[in-house]
Parts: C-alpha cells; structure tokens; sequence
C-alpha cells in the first residue's frame, strides 16, 4: 500500500531480505509512526530543531525515519518496513517529499492512519504523543497470528538489529524500554495526574494493583504479536474511560503504559539489556549507557537534526558506503551518532547548527506576529 500521489525512486540500497525459508515464523515488521499536524494545531517539541510549522517539523522526523530504514537495509537485514502516518502529499514540500520517496523505495510501505487515540482536550502539550496507539491498529490488521511486530519511534538507530530480535518476548507480552527515572522525578513537565513514578503507583493502587512503585515504560519501543498489541490498546481505552469518568486524563503515552503495567492489565519486559534511550551532546544531563556498542537498538532524540540528519542526506545523495561500513563495526557508529562522544570540532559545528536553527526560528516567529 502506498499513499495516492506520493513520489516514487530507485533505492539505492539493495532490499536484499532474502527469501522466506517455508516452515519459519514471519519475517520481523519494524512499524514506525509519524503524526504530522494539522493546520492551526498547536503543538510544542523542544529537541526537534526545527521551525514552528508542521511541514518543517515532518522534514525533521522524515530525517530520522529514512536514516532508521537505511539502517536496516544497509545491513541486509531480513525484516519489513512500515510507516504509519496521516501524511498528504501537499503537506511534505520539496525536501520532504524527497524524503518520503526515498524512504518508500526502500520498500517501506506507506500505512495511512487516522489519529483517533489523541490526548483529552487542554491536555495536549505533546499532542502526537499518543499517535502509537493508532499505529499498532493499523500496523496488526490482517498480520499473521505469530508475526512480531517492533514499533518504534523515528529516531532510533538499528546496530545490532539480530539481537534485539532474538529478544522478542513470549507472546503473552509487550517488550518495551523501562526508564530509570527517580519515584518522585516529574518526566512530564505539564498536568496533574501520573506525573511521576510514585503518583502513577498510587494510581495503580487506587485501581487494584500493587502498591509498590512501578517501573517507568517508555514509549520509543513497544513489540509484540499483533493479539497482544491489540490488547494493549484496548487497556488503554479502558483505563483512559475510567479516568475520564473521575475527570482525570494522562496525556501522554508513557504515563498511560505505565498505568496499565502497574496494574498488571499488561504484562511488559524490559528489554533495556539490548535497547536503550541514549544521552548524546555535552549539555545532555541523563546517565550515560557504560558501554553503547554492546547495545543493539539506540534511541537518539538528541541527535534530531544532526546525526541523524547527516546521515539521511548521505542517503539522500547515494552516497553509503561510508555508512553502511560504520554499521558493521559498533564502534565506528558509535562515533558517527555521537554515543561514544565526540571531539571538539564536531562539537562547535553542532553548537554552530543548533544556534542557527534557534535565530532563524526566533526571526520566523517575529515575521508570524507582524
């Protein structure tokens, strides 16, 4: 399937999936998901490094998202490719509509999703936080009963995509990425219920479930057989209907998957032994993974408009050979996407880009005023 109107290319990667050997489980699906905002939506997403309109923010995912295909496909890995997204061929422009082609020739299949699971009105500071849900509704239909599915978010790297693969939870379970944030850390930022880990324990206790506090789910990885991710979906409508009726809401998704976990509603794994949310940039305050190169999935929101963003336009212009050699060897990658540090020179060209991004969108926002 792909989405009427949208540019066609030649990939300039070989697919290279091979063939299906008979007898074998399905072929893992990587589904990732892109909610592009509608016209006079406000919306807020302080590390996209991006202007304010919803075309500028689209650029910067569709960045991410090809760099992740690549990341697979450079390496030969024998998997399918979605994207679920609500995108328009009028809302992409020029860059963004040679992004989106380059990201379908590499045999991504285009996943046209309505956003319905949107945060409750006056709650939606992070208004796209929630579009996970609708993926996993698009991305099951029709898969076959024993096929694993892996959502996640764009910015992500694939180094070691075999081992995170053979991590794959039983199918009476959701793998995601438990967060190592403090009881009484706010991860949210905005609103008044489930802002921490304790006040989503004392939630979960309010409902039936342990007193204890529960772990922190994050939202940048969540894999399972489609019965299983159909069936967290439906916990989080039922939890949603519940606080709806004591008029409270948890806007984002990370707190509602959290709910759902501490009430034991879901069973999740944690698969944070080969997937991680790495802290990247000198200014990044986060604990530091000891060792990156032993972890096989890295999530990189830091590296929004940099790395990632080099590496697409590389992509964009044939030219991988540099990339796909930096993919094999860990270290290399680590280097190239800013795991492992980096030196002083990529830092001022980083800290040069940044601190263009923010004048010209501080000019734009002057110019949207007048």
């Amino acid at each position: 399937m792909t989405t009427k109107g949208l540019p066609m290319a030649r990939s300039p990667i070989p697919l290279g999936a091979g063939p299906t050997i008979p007898g074998a489980p399905p072929t893992p699906l990587i589904v990732q998901y892109l909610y592009v905002h509608e016209h006079g939506e406000a919306f807020h997403y302080p590390t996209v490094r991006a202007d304010s309109s919803a075309a500028g923010v689209a650029v910067r995912y569709l960045e991410c998202a090809l760099t992740q295909v690549a990341s697979l496909r450079l390496q030969n890995v024998p998997c399918d490719l979605a994207l679920a997204t609500n995108l328009e061929p009028g809302d992409l422009g020029r860059v963004g509509g040679e992004l989106m082609s380059c990201i379908q020739a590499f045999g991504v299949e285009i996943l046209p999703t309505e956003y319905r699971h949107r945060p409750s009105e006056g709650t939606e500071a992070y208004v796209s936080s929630r579009y996970v849900l609708d993926a996993i509704v698009s991305a099951t239909a029709g898969q076959p009963a024993n096929r694993q599915l892996w959502l996640t978010d764009l910015d992500c790297v694939w180094v070691k995509p075999e081992m995170v693969f053979a991590s794959a939870p039983p199918p009476s379970e959701i793998g995601c990425i438990y967060i190592g944030y403090g009881a009484d850390w706010d991860t949210v930022g905005h609103g008044e219920h489930g802002l921490t880990r304790g006040a989503i324990g004392e939630m979960a206790s309010e409902m039936g479930g342990s007193a204890e506090v529960p772990p922190w789910v994050g939202g940048e990885l969540l894999t399972g057989t489609p019965a299983t991710l159909r069936e967290l979906v439906r916990a989080c409508d039922e939890f949603d209907e519940r606080l709806d009726g004591q008029d409270r809401a948890l806007p984002n998704e990370e707190q509602i998957l959290s709910l759902v976990g501490a009430t034991g509603r879901v069973q999740f794994r944690d698969l944070s032994a080969v997937a991680r949310r790495m802290s990247t940039g000198p200014r990044n305050q986060a604990a530091r993974v000891d060792d990156p190169t032993s972890i096989g999935l890295w999530h990189l929101p830091s590296e929004k408009g940099l790395s990632l963003r080099r590496a697409a336009y590389e992509i964009l212009g044939g030219r991988t050979t540099r990339l796909r050699r930096d993919l094999t060897e860990p270290e290399r990658a680590a280097r190239r996407f800013n795991v492992a540090g980096t030196g002083l020179a990529r830092r001022v060209r980083d800290d040069g880009w940044i601190a263009k991004q923010r004048v010209r969108s501080a000019m734009l926002a002057v110019l949207h005023l007048q």
